[in-house]
């Protein structure tokens, strides 16, 4: 009886370490999912491109000189580009996928079209954790909805 116990015990506990998720699709059916998560080292030196804002695709204009990106350099710094101004900020990575960037400062040019810029900035300070699939990177706030997606650049 013992060994049930402590068999069904381990069992339990197996199941609720597993990295699952609980989703309902549009049809209220609730369906798991398995998140991939990384190690941060794994991002490191990587120019990871701006693809999406809040869930709309970017599209740019000529007035950008690069396209937005960020690119972790180690645990502690990141830099970039906002699409017209360069940044640097700070990067903290505390576990199960949670970051913070913080203390983003940029450079000043005049450019003619800042809200994709401004747009980028917020995402980025609202970020609370990460989601590393393959080549593409989920930054999600708070309420774990996705605020940017990026992927690496084959061209850095």
């Amino acid at each position: 009886m013992k060994k049930i116990l402590l068999i069904s015990a381990l069992s339990v506990i197996a199941t609720a370490c597993a990295d699952k998720k609980t989703e309902e699709n549009s049809e209220n059916i609730k369906v798991e999912t398995t998140e991939v998560t990384s190690d941060p080292k794994e991002m490191f030196g990587k120019e990871w491109q701006l693809k999406e804002l809040n869930g709309v695709q970017v599209v740019l204009d000529t007035t950008f000189a690069k396209y937005p990106y960020i690119k972790f350099e180690d645990l502690k710094t990141a830099t970039g580009n906002l699409g017209c101004n360069g940044f640097g900020a700070k990067v903290e990575f505390t576990g199960n996928n949670s970051i913070k960037v913080s203390e983003i400062t940029s450079t000043e040019m005049a450019c003619g079209n800042l809200e994709t810029e401004t747009q980028f900035n917020k995402a980025l300070q609202s970020t609370t954790n990460y989601v590393v699939s393959e080549n593409t990177l989920y930054l999600n706030n708070s309420e774990n909805t996705t605020v940017a997606t990026l992927e690496v650049s084959v061209n850095p």
